[in-house]
């Protein structure tokens, strides 16, 4: 028997504690909820659920990002919809306007109407926005420049390769161009026809009278008048094509019908690095001063051609930028890029550049020229919509994606990380009881030098 060690004490100490630690960490795991709350607990699973979490919280928020790209869309689209609509009351007017039972003042109340109607389109276009960001006014489309100012770039859809293109341009549009010139009758009167408006001369009419009846019909037909002289006089309408035209008789004259022209461009099929060649079966096909280069798999340009041009090569270049970047994958480079394209009269080819109209419905010819124009415009505006629409359901199945790999990664860190309460509940019972055990031999232990002294008090 020993009295300055208790050895058997101490071996019941170091079991204790053992199981004090043991408990405690039991504790720790039921209190909260983790299997590993330390690198110690399992480093490796430590290591393997940290990459993990960082996935987890990654794909959340690329399916935020998702669900943001679907509230942009939709915003744009929900513009589009007034867009289509006022579009479809335009062409309303315009079979009405090509019924020719309506007068020019009629036609110019349609006409007005119109006018009201393109402004909005193009006041909706550039005011639609989402989180301050615009979507219908061109900042969010592709990218597309080219080398010559005169020859302003339009639009370029997402199938075409990224590169320089040349172009011939061999034609610059044309406005429709007459002239005429008119008498004033020594009694009674006279007509003048321009396109379809009767224009009356009495012989009590000055010059300048005669001139003003010129002007106020031509001005409500977007038709220039230079008078070169008192009686004579040039028409020119204020846009250029094929589809512009005029129609002038005078008394006792055959009527004259003057049509403009469009522009004309040849897409170079010859490659010299690093310009790209466009396909043999590329076709430029022109609206007046608006052209559209065309080839298979979506390929489209369009391209406008002023009045003024100069003729000869010109160069596009076609960059991959502009457009808008949505982040909708966990890592880098998983991206997806969508092209919100201008939606303007402009290229919608309703108005030029500088804002003339190419809708005017004051005549039956340009009203029924209308009615194709506007048609064309519907369907710009539908093919964008349903590229819109194409970009919604891809971003609806991302999040589906997303919000799946989520869980099952969730699922199996939970795995890893989490406490089975049950089994960490019957550890712990099993623990306490060791600790209650363990606790109750050290006091034993600890009694054990009682007995020295009960053998020092026998002495």
């Amino acid at each position: 028997m020993k009295v300055n060690h208790n050895i058997t004490a101490q071996i019941a100490n170091i079991n204790l504690k053992k199981d004090e630690r043991r408990v405690a960490t039991s504790l720790e795991r039921l209190s909260s909820g983790y299997k590993i709350t330390k690198a110690a607990d399992d480093s490796a699973g430590m290591a393997i659920s940290n990459k993990m979490r960082t996935q987890i919280r990654a794909l959340d928020q690329a399916s935020r990002n998702a669900e943001d790209g679907q509230s942009i869309v939709q915003t744009a689209d929900g513009a589009l919809n007034e867009i289509a609509a006022m579009l479809q009351r335009v062409r309303e007017l315009s079979v009405q306007a090509a019924n020719d039972t309506y007068t020019i003042d009629d036609r110019n109340s349609a006409q007005e109407e119109v006018d009201q109607l393109l402004d909005e389109i193009d006041r909706i276009s550039s005011t639609t926005e989402f989180n301050g960001k615009k979507l219908l006014d061109g900042s969010s489309s592709r990218s597309f420049t080219s080398n010559i100012d005169e020859i302003r770039a339009v639009s370029t859809s997402m199938n075409v390769p990224s590169g320089k293109y040349n172009i011939t341009v061999d034609a610059a549009p044309e406005p429709a161009t007459v002239t005429g010139s008119f008498t004033i009758p020594a009694s009674g009167s006279s007509t003048i026809r321009i396109n379809g408006a009767d224009i009356k001369i009495n012989s009590t009419d000055s010059v300048t009278t005669v001139n003003n009846k010129i002007f106020e019909v031509c001005d409500k037909m977007d038709i220039k008048v230079d008078f070169t002289a008192p009686s004579n006089f040039t028409l020119t309408t204020k846009t250029t094509g094929f589809d512009q035209q005029i129609e002038l008789r005078m008394p006792g004259q055959n009527k004259i019908i003057a049509n403009g022209k469009d522009a004309k461009v040849t897409p170079s099929t010859t490659a010299a690095p690093p310009v790209l060649a466009f396909s043999t079966n590329a076709k430029a096909s022109a609206d007046g001063s608006k052209v559209t280069i065309k080839d298979n798999s979506g390929f489209e340009m369009v391209i406008e051609v002023p009045e003024n041009a100069t003729l000869g090569t010109v160069e596009l270049d076609v960059y991959n930028a502009g457009y808008m970047g949505m982040q909708i994958g966990a890592n880098e480079n998983q991206s997806l890029y969508m092209n919100f394209e201008e939606v303007t009269c402009r290229t919608l080819a309703l108005r030029e550049a500088d804002g003339q109209n190419r809708i005017n419905l004051c005549s039956q010819h340009s009203a029924s020229v209308a009615i194709g124009k506007v048609d064309d415009a519907i369907a710009k505006v539908s093919a964008v919509r349903a590229e819109l629409g194409a970009y919604e359901n891809r971003l609806e199945s991302t999040v589906s994606s997303l919000d799946v790999a989520s869980y099952n990664i969730t699922n199996s860190m939970s795995r890893i990380m989490d406490t089975d309460m049950a089994d960490e509940m019957t550890q712990y019972t099993q623990l306490s009881v060791l600790q209650q055990a363990a606790t109750t031999m050290l006091s034993q232990a600890n009694s054990k030098p009682q007995e020295v002294m009960n053998l020092l008090q026998g002495m």
